[in-house]
């Protein structure tokens, strides 16, 4: 009993502590979906599926990280850092480099 008792409290361990890690790398989701399967910026590449572009890369500003995707994928409405979404202001700034579509 005391065993099960044991082995309960290490998987509730576990699997709370795989939900607390920290998302790691960038994910751009451009006002137009990208019709490209793959990106790379700089040195950074990025897969592409459905709505948006991510990388698990974590070099790098942010913003700087933001203007880049947005000037190969146009105006995002959405940019996350990881794990952390842009806030508005951020967004606006990011999106003074992007591209015409």
């Amino acid at each position: 009993m005391k065993t099960l008792a044991l082995l309960t409290a290490a998987a509730m361990t576990l699997s709370f502590g795989a939900v607390a890690q920290p998302v790691r790398g960038y994910s751009a989701v451009p006002a137009t979906a990208p019709t490209i399967a793959a990106m790379i910026t700089r040195s950074t590449p990025w897969k592409c599926a459905g709505d948006r572009c991510i990388t698990n890369r974590t070099e790098g500003s942010p913003l700087t990280m933001c203007q880049l995707a947005a000037k190969e994928l146009g105006t995002l409405t959405a940019f996350t850092a990881n794990g952390e979404a842009f806030a508005a202001e951020q967004l606006a700034k990011c999106n003074t480099r992007a591209k015409s579509v």
